[in-house]
């Protein structure tokens, strides 16, 4: 015990040059002490209590197991003691552990939140049995068979399972009130062969769900019972009118069921049948079904993939018509590929920039944390050296210090975890206009809490083992002669850290500001037609009650009654809404003059009726608009946008000249009218083919909504009721949405608005995590330089050199961090063009503003730490040292 306190003196002695020292040493003496007191009454001898006591506060290695005292500390009692120490030693500076703990958080809980939205619509496998025998099935001619081509397949006994499916809208009645919802038709084995059960009710079985039988029978997902019916348990067994038919409410699907739609989420399953689908069984213009199949015990996919292009061949030498191009190479594939099938554009390429730059987010709060890390390291410089001086071990330290940091990431973790769950609710559905809503799972489960604690590991191990590396390095022992050394060289390292964190926030801004000076191009950019007087209503008819000759004698009964409303202009009918989300757009296989060309771009296809250009003001060029004769039977014609006719007929003129297009008879191009724009682009001019609606096959009236544009004199906001009103006096039945032409075509700045505003807040959270680590840096230049800012005053420096020369410290960081982020930025954001819309990926506006802003944000975290070393005391500062 003698050579203890001893020891103890010594300890006490080495502490003594300050107050906070010589707390240090009474509280390390006291711990020891107690150690020591509770191995003796363990019935420890001395030698064994004092070394149980040393290890216990890290002071010096457990010995190896075959030279280890049996009544030694175990290797769980060395880490919960550094798990006791870490909790103290954060305790002890609650100022900085807070900064720390919410720069992880913010870090963690951005990318915690991300991972939810892509486990969800990517990880999470739709709700099947046997889904590793599972594959999709795509004919050669595109992404859909006609069910009649189905039910062929389904009898070739080419896989052992075969289901089919269609998306679709549906009216739902409830009195006077009709309301839109989304539906999935599937086949009649549908349920079964998936092995889809109900929470509630039942399913559908293949007999009573034949389409021979006409069944009227529907399955409610869970979100939409909840939502439309408030979970009324009273509705199985009851019907409810879907496009004026009575459906029997069958059973509802479990509340965590993934549906194989993906992207969409259907609020109810319904049956084929004619009642739907009235020319379901016609090869050409009917029902078309997306294909699931379950192949055949030990068949392949490339055995299954030769056996349907065989197959398709056969249909199309059968049937020529209607099965053009069914004969190509098909496309088997497998259920993970299934899944993620139809994707939005660009979704796949903005998810992996949206997870760099979160990415980046937890890199600059790593830099944060681990340059407040080394801040602390220096201030704990002599509890390290006595520790070394005990005999404490490198390792041993690393692994407290360690220990410390890994501490501090689970705090920042836990709350960011908690940051992550209160933002799910708020993207638990993400709703567009022109889109159905896409329902995102966003609750917790294993895979979020395992990948929130590999990140918390990874975060703790970033941020900690560069400081515990350089404050453990070989001179740690030579800080017991004095503080101070060394400290140039963690200044110098946080230094990197800084220029890190301001050139990660320099790609976050540029990236933000290239984004949001798109979308003002957007907004600001000329459409090629008038939106200010414009309105849009859209309707579905049913196809049960409506044939395509009923349909467009009711079209042209709407555009007449519209006409009749005060101030109307002029009405057309259409099939598509320019920016609105739902285009027909594609690289066409075009016939010009009867000889295949391919266009460099796609090419915007619209079915519209007369005085479509004249509703839009859409000036016409050359030739004539669509007249009320250009129906079926009446020779094909086209009128395209003057950037098509500088495409297909660069050296002489288009009117006049034929295209056709999928294999249609050629059109003769009766119109020429200036180009306008149809979707998000490049920023070259789109090429546009119009052909008459009232010439469409009869698939296309049932596939898509009827559109039908008005222009008024005024404010096109006053007549919106006359509108709906004038069209549902035709029908009681239609359920109609009536919006402005400036509403209806704003889901690409919707888009883009959500992209802006989402990267937007990842930049300002890089930029506020840069903003506190500079302060850091500059505040902890300035307490380690106090010395030297004290003796430089007494020889009569002036307060405003010591501004001038911190300030310039601080911007002296910044520019190099804003140099390094601007040249990275340069090289990486020529991917960002196709979402800019035309605007340059280096545009110099983006990346001046984020320079200037990078430099007033650092002008303005230097200025506090700046004015400090100018209020030093010089008498102090000389007595200090």
């Amino acid at each position: 015990m003698r050579a203890l306190r001893a020891l103890l003196v010594r300890v006490h002695g080495l502490f003594s040059q300050s107050r906070r020292d010589r707390d240090f040493a009474e509280e390390l003496e006291a711990h020891l002490q107690a150690h020591v007191d509770d191995g003796l009454r363990a019935g420890m001898s001395p030698v064994q209590a004092r070394r149980a006591a040393l290890l216990k506060l890290g002071a010096v290695e457990p010995l190896k197991e075959d030279h280890r005292d049996r009544r030694g500390l175990p290797m769980v009692e060395t880490l919960l003691s550094d798990l006791r120490h870490a909790q103290r030693s954060l305790r002890r500076n609650p100022g900085s552990t807070a900064v720390a703990a919410l720069s992880l958080a913010l870090g963690i809980g951005v990318n915690l939140t991300l991972f939810t939205a892509v486990d969800s619509l990517l990880l999470q496998r739709p709700t099947v049995r046997d889904s590793a025998r599972l594959v999709g099935v795509e004919p050669g001619s595109g992404d859909e068979f006609s069910y009649a081509n189905f039910r062929d397949l389904e009898n070739s006994g080419i896989f052992a399972d075969v289901v089919g499916s269609n998306v679709t809208r549906l009216n739902l009645r409830s009195g006077d009130d009709v309301e839109v919802v989304m539906g999935l038709i599937v086949t009649a084995n549908f349920f079964q062969t998936l092995g889809v059960t109900t929470r509630l009710g039942r399913i559908f079985t293949a007999s009573e769900a034949a389409p021979e039988r006409d069944p009227r029978l529907a399955v409610l997902s869970h979100a939409f019972w909840m939502r439309r019916f408030q979970g009324d348990i009273s509705l199985l067994g009851k019907s409810i009118d879907l496009n004026g038919e009575r459906f029997l409410v069958l059973g509802v699907l479990p509340q965590n069921h993934h549906a194989v739609t993906a992207f969409i989420s259907p609020d109810l399953y319904v049956p084929v049948s004619e009642a739907l689908a009235p020319n379901m069984n016609s090869r050409e213009g009917g029902l078309g079904v997306s294909v699931l199949a379950r192949l055949r015990e030990n068949g392949t996919i490339a055995q299954a993939q030769a056996a349907v292009t065989a197959f398709g061949q056969e249909l199309e030498r059968i049937y020529p018509g209607p099965n053009e191009g069914l004969g190509r190479p098909a496309k088997v594939f497998s259920m993970q590929g299934t899944h993620l099938r139809g994707a939005p554009p660009g979704m796949f390429l903005f998810g992996g920039l949206l997870a760099g730059l979160c990415g980046l987010v937890l890199l600059i709060a790593c830099a944060n944390v681990a340059g407040l890390l080394l801040a602390r390291a220096a201030v704990r410089q002599r509890e390290l050296a006595v520790r070394v001086a005990l005999g404490a071990s490198r390792g041993r330290l690393i692994q407290s210090l360690l220990t410390e940091s890994l501490l501090l990431a689970l705090l920042g973790a836990g709350t960011g975890l908690l940051l992550a769950l209160r933002l799910a609710p708020a993207l638990s559905v993400v709703s567009l206009p022109g889109l159905a809503p896409v329902q995102i799972d966003l609750q917790p489960d294993f895979n979020l809490y395992a990948y929130g604690v590999v990140l918390a590991l990874l975060t703790g191990l970033i941020c900690g083992i560069l400081p515990a590396l350089r404050a453990t390095g070989p001179d740690a022992g030579a800080e017991i002669q004095g503080a101070g050394r060394g400290s140039t060289g963690r200044l110098r390292m946080r230094n990197v850290f800084v220029v890190g964190q301001v050139a990660a926030s320099a790609a976050l801004l540029v990236v933000s500001s290239l984004f949001l000076r798109s979308l003002v191009h957007q907004a600001t950019a000329d459409a090629g037609f008038d939106v200010e007087h414009g309105l849009v209503a859209q309707f579905r008819l049913e196809p049960n009650r409506y044939s395509k000759e009923r349909t467009i004698l009711f079209a042209q009964q709407v555009v007449d009654r519209l006409m009749t409303i005060p101030g109307a202009r002029a009405a057309a009918v259409a099939s598509i809404v320019p920016f609105s989300g739902d285009t027909m757009a594609t690289r066409l296989q075009l016939e010009v003059e009867g000889k295949p060309v391919t266009g460099g771009q796609r090419t915007f296809l619209n079915h519209v009726g007369p005085d479509y250009f004249k509703t839009l003001a859409i000036p016409l060029l050359r030739g004539r608009e669509f007249q009320t004769g250009d129906r079926t039977g009446s020779p094909l014609v086209a009128i395209v946008n003057q950037a098509f006719a500088n495409e297909y007929f660069p050296d002489g003129d288009a009117l006049g000249r034929h295209v056709g297009y999928r294999g249609q008879p050629p059109l003769e191009i009766v119109g020429i009218v200036k180009d306008a724009k149809y979707g998000v682009g490049n920023g070259n001019a789109q090429t546009v083919l119009y052909v008459p609606w009232a010439q469409l096959p009869a698939a296309a009236t049932e596939a898509r909504p009827l559109v039908v544009h008005l222009r008024l004199e005024g404010t096109p906001a006053a007549a919106l009721q006359s509108v709906r009103r004038a069209i549902t006096e035709l029908d009681k039945a239609v359920a109609v949405v009536v919006n402005t032409l400036e509403k209806a075509t704003s889901f690409d700045l919707s888009v883009r608005r959500a992209g802006s505003v989402l990267l937007g807040m990842l930049g300002g959270l890089g930029l506020l995590l840069a903003m506190i680590g500079l302060y850091g840096v500059m505040s902890y230049a300035v307490a380690s330089r106090t010395t030297e800012f004290g003796i430089r005053l007494a020889l009569g420096a002036t307060s405003r050199q010591l501004l001038v020369a911190v300030l310039a410290d601080g911007v002296r960081l910044v520019v190099i961090g804003v140099a390094l982020g601007i040249a990275l930025s340069l090289m990486a954001s020529p991917p960002l063009a196709a979402f800019l819309a035309g605007l340059s990926p280096a545009d110099p506006l983006a990346f001046g503003g984020t320079a200037l802003i990078l430099l007033l944000v650092g002008a303005c975290a230097s200025y506090l730490p700046a004015r400090r070393a100018t209020q030093i005391d010089p008498m102090a500062a000389l007595r200090r040292e």
